[in-house]
């Protein structure tokens, strides 16, 4: 009955220890995150991949230090010694806990270094309006004057 069905989502909170862009498909960054047991807390060394267009939408949570939360998936490998390596494959980030447990309600809003607004990942850009289009905003406008 439930042999297709297969659950590996996580959802993990940390603060950001480390990023290295490999110039791949993938950034790969670390964070660190707390492990609670009834004699103490002790941390966790998570490490993560975000698809390269997923990270250019929040490009501006990955910064050393920031606590974010994040969903995804496990994966693992086995390397050529044999050893297992596992890491989480992000899909939803965040500076927010419902944004990721109840679900984005709102757009995503950044500025780039230029200081052009990115709304969802889509640059605002300014473009001037020509002169017939400017005639015709002032015809529409005279209206009220």
């Amino acid at each position: 009955m439930y042999e297709n069905i297969n659950y590996n989502e996580i959802i993990i909170s940390g603060i950001i220890n480390n990023i290295t862009d490999t110039n791949d498909l993938y950034i790969k960054f670390g964070i660190t995150s707390i492990k609670y047991t009834t004699t103490k807390n002790n941390k966790v060394y998570i490490s993560l991949n975000i698809k390269r267009n997923l990270y250019e939408i929040y490009k501006d949570l990955f910064y050393k230090g920031n606590k974010i939360f994040i969903k995804g998936y496990l994966n693992s490998y086995v390397d050529m010694n044999k050893d297992i390596k596992s890491f989480i494959s992000v899909t939803d980030i965040s500076n927010n806990p419902n944004d990721i447990i109840k679900g984005r309600k709102t757009p995503y809003i950044r500025y780039d270094p230029d200081g052009v607004m990115v709304w969802n990942n889509k640059r605002c850009e300014i473009i001037p309006p020509t002169e017939e289009e400017r005639q015709e905003m002032e015809d529409l406008l005279n209206v009220f004057k």
